[in-house]
């Protein structure tokens, strides 16, 4: 990679193997709340159909404080 030095670049590889099974479980879990919002919303008369998707993702991402 541009300007990294082998060490940079096996400490970067190093940290991600560190953290990617946590952001793994955090994406099943943000995945299991948006598909419950989405279900809730698409039931919704008042909500749009185009807006179904964006307003699952919002809601879940902010009731995860990831907003």
């Amino acid at each position: 990679m541009n300007g990294f030095s082998d060490i940079e670049l096996q400490m970067m590889v190093d940290e991600l193997k560190k953290v990617m099974p946590l952001q793994l479980q955090l994406v099943g879990h943000a995945s299991k709340l948006i598909v419950a919002y989405y279900q809730e919303y698409k039931k919704n008369p008042d909500v749009e159909p185009a807006d179904v998707v964006p307003l699952a993702v919002k809601s879940g991402m902010n009731q995860m404080g990831l907003n």
